[in-house]
Formats: structure tokens, sequence, C-alpha cells
């Protein structure tokens, strides 16, 4: 099973004792809802995380903990590449009838999408 753990406490009474209502208004939520992230009774939305991590300027990565079995999650493998690096594509892409012409830009961002999932 897995286990949702935060540092939100912590790090609320290093900034000056920040209360729940005051993160939660930086935050855009309500009092409650912080309170149940902040106790582990609600895994909060990517977005908030975001933001409960800007207000403190520390990573998800250093805010939240995620334990499986006892265990902590093994880490994400990070994948980075320059553009000229990734391959070039191998396969064209579908055509779709009535569709109007890409721009040159939009050509662009097509190829190096579709060269980030060959790399992943």
């Amino acid at each position: 099973m897995e286990q949702l753990s935060n540092k939100i406490r912590r790090l609320r009474f290093e900034n000056g004792e920040m209360t729940q209502k005051a993160l939660a208004e930086q935050v855009g939520i309500s009092r409650q809802t912080m309170n149940a992230i902040e106790n582990c009774r609600h895994a909060p939305t990517v977005s908030v995380a975001i933001r409960i991590a800007d207000v403190f300027q520390v990573s998800v990565d250093d805010l939240f903990d995620l334990e499986y079995e006892g265990k902590p999650a093994p880490p994400e493998k990070a994948v980075r590449a320059t553009v000229d690096q990734l391959p070039t594509p191998t396969r064209a892409p579908l055509e779709i009838k009535n569709r109007p012409a890409p721009t040159e830009k939009q050509i662009d961002r097509e190829i190096t999408l579709a060269d980030l999932r060959n790399l992943i």
C-alpha cells in the first residue's frame, strides 16, 4: 500500500509559525483541505503540490515522500537530451483529411514530441 507523507507542518513552523489558513490562502485552497493534506488524509493534485512547494521554495520531492510497502518508491530516471541528440523519426505521422496545413513552428514541435516519445 502506498503512503504519501509530507514536511508541511515542519516547514510552516520554520517559516515564522505560518498557520494552515495563511498557507491555504497563498496556495488557493481551503484551510480544511490544507489540514487534510498536511495530516496525510488527502493527496494533493500536482498543481497544488507545486504551489505548496513554491511557497516554501523547496522542490516537490523535498516536500513529499512516497512509501510503498514500507520502502521508499524507487526514484524515476531523469531523461535529459538536447534536440540534436534526439533520433530522427522513423514512422510517418498519420494523415488527417480536411486538416489545415500546419505552420512551420507546429511541424517542428510535432517532430520534437515524436522524438521525445521515441526516446522514452
